[in-house]
């Protein structure tokens, strides 16, 4: 009875199976193109248990059909598909070339020629019409044709009206905008973004043709705006984005030319290129594919370029322009508004940027100067590249870095600090306050691509180092704009020995693997030039002292960190690990020298004579020759146990050679007793140390 169950359920399971395939075989049939044939996985039936029966696992679930993605051409195919387009246009220069030939030996009127170019036109377009019709040829072919039957046409027209004069203004205009209501037509049906570039940039050239026919500058500009909105049907229906920023681009460019001969409406033609940015945001909205950072790359560049053609075009006209600009950051924040209700981060941080920046020019017209417009520029030019960094968008990260770059080198290099309370000055610290901040983005945002992670990694290498350099720049110009004329470079020599020393204490990852050495150089290079100087202001002497004892007193405070484990050994432990004993000794053989420098600095200015100068290096010769020994037994360092002993034999040797001669009884006497008492109390040491071993 048992058994007859089981098999109850396990035919039951067959059956349901079975229907599944029969489903999914039926779902299969209703497609036209059956790619591959998954073979259906089967196990071995096990027993199962009544309360736990399920539908085996191996039965795969009907489901959708995913959306086919785009298809990409190799590069041959690429090629092969733009060569109708080169050879239309080849054919075109040589029929131009072959009727100005004609043209030259006097075999055809003018009239003639015109007539000949509108033939063409007219045979190329009805050529593309019957290639479609009857199916014959490639489509690009066709497409190219109906493209060069556009070109002639409008070339035609603008030959017969500007350079031979058969054709009248106006009827030349008639013609040349049937054209462009052509290609218009003609794109919209075919939908190909080539086609619609090409009637896009031939079609701007009618507003060169109207100026020379001394048209209105306001007919022109409206022309020009329609023209634009009248592509937009065409970008919209068929998602044509290069189009799009071509169309932009040229659109602007033929209003900014046309506003060149025309200075009693520059007001009109900047509200005009402000019309057609308006036309582009909907668009780009419209066509906009979520986080795509190039597109948001191109918007920012577009925007920032619209922005300065208005500001130059309205440079003299303050109020127009004032107005303008309130005119674009309300465009700017309703599309802020429309991207915050997408929820859209990465164009939320786009058009805030922009914002902010709009903002700042409204600001700057208040009261125009060379340094606020300067620092409008590096804020937008920052601005730009924290959103670059933020969402690692590689092209504009170049271009806003460069910019930003070249801005902050001109603010650090040539502006000064003085007066105080001043925009120049304002600059240098808004430029270094805006480095600090994006080293933090650079820090925060990390976590990019690992083509882009190695970049920040190296730039997390040199950025410290530039904060570094810049800052000691600042520090220098201060200096010298504020400090007495005899206490000058004293603030910075102290700033440099604090700033070695700050940078060995912070954070390894924070310093980056380039700023301790180039801090450690900075520090060698500033000690060497305290060292070789010897003369200084009668009134700076006590300063100059206490400055070279800063550097003798944090040299050995970094020595004493590396023996006791500190923060600076914690830092940097595989370093002082593997070089301690090395840098003790170069550290007591840099002391010594510097302990002979300080006091011949002392006694060149009076504050001790020679003597005292003299048995001060004997004594401290010494004192580090203990030093050394004692170090040495608490490590076994053999080198520097030997450097000790030299030190103590030089001493020995420099006491009874040298210092005889140049001390008195008195002070000789003196200090042996003092030398030979810390002598035997070290040597007692040392001596009880080797015997515990």
């Amino acid at each position: 009875m048992e058994r007859d169950s089981e098999m109850l359920e396990r035919i039951a399971a067959l059956e349901q199976e079975l229907r599944l395939l029969k489903t999914e075989v039926q779902h299969l049939k209703q497609h036209a193109k059956v790619e591959q044939v998954v073979p259906v996985k089967t196990e071995t039936v096990k027993p199962v248990v009544r309360e736990k029966l399920s539908v085996p696992n191996t039965v795969a679930v009907p489901k959708e059909d995913p959306i086919p993605e785009k298809e990409k051409r190799s590069l041959e195919e690429l090629f092969t598909r733009a060569l109708p387009r080169i050879f239309t246009v080849i054919l075109v220069l040589g029929v131009l070339w072959g009727l100005k030939l004609v043209s030259d030996y006097g075999f055809l009127s003018d009239s003639v020629k015109i007539i000949a170019g509108f033939v063409l036109s007219i045979g190329l377009g009805a050529c593309a019409y019957y290639m479609e019709k009857k199916q014959k040829g490639s489509r690009v072919v066709a497409l190219s044709l109906y493209g060069g039957a556009f070109i002639v046409g409008i070339l035609t027209t603008a030959a017969g009206a500007i350079l031979y004069d058969v054709l009248s203004l106006y009827v030349a205009l008639i013609f040349a905008l049937l054209y462009i209501v052509y290609g218009v037509f003609i794109s919209f049906i075919k939908g190909n973004e080539a086609l619609t570039v090409l009637v896009v940039f031939t079609s701007l050239l009618l507003p060169y043709l109207l100026e020379y026919m001394q048209f209105s500058g306001i007919i022109i500009g409206i022309f020009i705006v329609l023209l634009f909105a009248v592509l937009q049907i065409v970008i919209w229906k068929h998602t044509q984005r290069k189009a799009l920023y071509i169309g932009t681009v040229f659109s602007v460019l033929a209003l900014a030319v046309v506003s060149i001969f025309h200075d009693e409406r520059l007001a009109f033609f900047a509200f005009a290129i402000i019309a057609v940015f308006s036309l582009f945001l909907v668009s780009f909205l419209r066509l906009y594919s979520s986080n795509s950072k190039v597109h948001a790359s191109l918007l920012f560049t577009f925007t920032v370029i619209v922005l300065s053609l208005v500001n130059g075009i309205l440079s003299r006209e303050q109020t127009p322009l004032l107005i303008a600009l309130i005119l674009f950051l309300t465009i700017v924040a309703g599309a802020l508004y429309i991207v915050f209700k997408r929820a859209d981060r990465l164009l939320i941080d786009m058009f805030g940027t922009l914002s902010a920046i709009v903002l700042l020019n409204i600001i700057t017209q208040l009261n125009i100067s060379s340094e606020m417009s300067l620092l409008l520029m590096i804020v937008v030019a920052f601005g730009g590249l924290v959103v670059a960094v933020k969402h690692a968008i590689l092209f504009m990260k170049w271009v806003k870095g460069i910019t930003f770059t070249v801005l902050a080198f001109f603010v650090l290099m040539f502006y000064e600090v003085e007066p105080f309370f001043s925009l120049k000055h304002l600059n240098i610290v808004l430029v270094i306050a805006m480095l600090i901040g994006l080293y933090k983005v650079l820090l925060l945002y990390k976590g990019t691509p690992v083509e882009e992670k190695k970049r920040l990694f190296k730039l997390e290498d040199i950025y410290p180092s530039l904060l570094y350099l810049v800052g000691l720049l600042y520090i220098w110009k201060l200096d010298w704009a504020y400090m007495p004329q005899h206490y000058t470079t004293f603030l910075a020599f102290s700033v440099i020995a604090f700033a070695f020393a700050a940078v060995l204490i912070v954070k390894r990852d924070i310093a980056g693997q380039l700023l301790p050495w180039l801090a450690a150089g900075v520090y060698g290079i500033a000690g060497l030039v305290l060292l070789s100087t010897v003369w200084v202001d009668d009134r700076t002497v006590i300063v100059a002292l206490i400055v070279r004892i800063l550097y003798f007193a944090i040299l050995w405070a970094i020595i004493a960190d590396s023996w006791e484990q500190g923060w600076i050994y914690k830092n940097y432990k595989t370093f002082f690990g593997r070089y301690t004993e090395q840098l003790t000794i170069a550290s007591m053989i840099i002391s010594i020298i510097w302990i002979f420098s300080i006091t011949n600095f002392m006694n060149f200015h009076d504050l001790i004579n020679w003597s005292s100068a003299v048995i001060l290096n004997t004594v401290f010769i010494f004192i580090f020759a203990c030093l050394a020994l004692f170090l040495a037994a608490r490590r076994n360092y053999s080198n520097l146990k030997m450097v000790g002993i030299g030190l103590l034999f030089f001493g020995i040797i420099k006491m009874i050679f040298f210092d005889l001669s140049e001390l008195d009884i008195l002070i000789r006497s003196i200090s042996f007793i003092i030398i030979g008492a810390i002598g035997l109390v070290i040597s007692n040491k040392l001596l009880g140390k080797e015997k515990e071993e």
